[in-house]
């Protein structure tokens, strides 16, 4: 007869996981040491870290956990769609929350699982990458993600529950050794976010920029932000543990076509509307009202990627009722050579 813990990985399997683990509920003492280490050297992201810091301590959060169960599953699987990967990065493209996914509904069949076992549970409330670590599902590289055999490309999903169970045997070092000549991941960032191995400077992230409520980036950033409009991949796509690794044969289920939908001038061109019903439900971290953000970075992209051929969207956008689509739209002409129309 298979013990409790086997009973929980093989329901983990069977819901689409790629690798379970259990761990204790205990202090996380490393991860809030790399906040604090983070905090002291980008202190201008410290507002960032602070929300993270809670997590370190889930007994103190949730007096009655126990146990954490670490669940891993795998998105290289998915066909990347045409000229997204530019604008789009791969984790956001294949969110596997999304309730239509088979995903959502793995992660709710095994809580559904876990609470039939007689367990109370609650989801995401402790640092998702380091419980994989203690869990022996992967370790760090330099660009501070998750590895394992299969590169970077994992979703972790964590629950906290309030029974005491067998735990795996504690890791011995977290990271991948990469070579000590490697720094390509800190080359790619086009931010400057990650200056050093296991750095980063939250702040600067490319995705935090793209998408953290209110966001409006500097002018000192927008060019180095490329054209990500949503996410940044660039640490992981230069890592050559991630070399030749993803899959790409299966379709990802979208309600309507993104190729369609996610293009510059689409984004720039979108109604309210469209906005409301088929981009932010499907992209949710900027909220419905806010979607100035999408259109900010639309310009910014467009600037970054021939800012001459976009002048006339620029121009329109002088126009817009939005101070900082304005803004941006200003800035984007002075990159193009047009800096003598002024923002109204």
């Amino acid at each position: 007869m298979k013990s409790l813990e086997e009973r929980i990985k093989a329901k983990g399997k069977e819901v689409g996981y790629e690798a379970c683990g259990i761990i204790e509920a205990a202090f996380f003492e490393e991860f809030l040491m790399q906040l604090e280490a983070r905090s002291a050297l980008f202190p201008h992201s410290d507002s960032i870290y602070d929300r993270l810091r809670n997590l370190a301590n889930p007994k103190k959060t949730i007096p009655w956990a126990k146990s954490i169960i670490v669940c891993l599953r795998r998105y290289d699987k998915y066909k990347i769609p045409d000229q997204l990967e530019q604008f789009v990065g791969k984790s956001f493209l294949f969110d596997g929350r999304l309730s239509y996914t088979k995903e959502y509904a793995g992660n709710a069949a095994f809580d559904e699982f876990l609470q039939g076992l007689g367990f109370q549970t609650v989801q995401g409330v402790v640092p998702a990458r380091w419980s994989a670590v203690k869990a022996g599902l992967g370790k760090f590289r330099n660009n501070n993600f998750l590895y394992t055999r299969h590169g970077s490309w994992n979703f972790i999903d964590t629950w906290v529950i309030d029974k005491q169970l067998e735990y795996e045997t504690p890791i011995g070092n977290a990271r991948y050794p990469c070579p000590e000549s490697c720094n390509q991941c800190v080359k790619a960032c086009p931010s400057g976010a990650l200056t050093a191995s296991l750095t980063m400077d939250a702040a600067r992230c490319v995705a935090h920029l793209s998408f953290a409520p209110g966001s409006f980036p500097s002018e000192n950033l927008r060019e180095k932000m490329g054209s990500w409009i949503y996410g940044c991949d660039a640490c992981q796509n230069a890592c050559p543990a991630n070399s030749n690794i993803w899959h790409g044969k299966d379709a990802f289920p979208e309600p309507s076509p993104l190729e369609e939908m996610i293009t510059l001038e689409n984004i720039f061109s979108m109604d309210e509307e469209t906005y409301r019903t088929k981009l932010q439900p499907r992209f949710w971290y900027i909220s419905k009202d806010d979607f100035w953000q999408w259109k900010c970075n639309a310009i910014r992209a467009m600037a970054n990627d021939d800012s001459i051929k976009y002048i006339s969207y620029f121009t329109q956008a002088l126009e817009d009722s939005n101070g900082n689509v304005r803004e941006m739209a200003q800035w984007a002409l002075n990159k193009a050579g047009e800096g003598g129309l002024a923002v109204k």
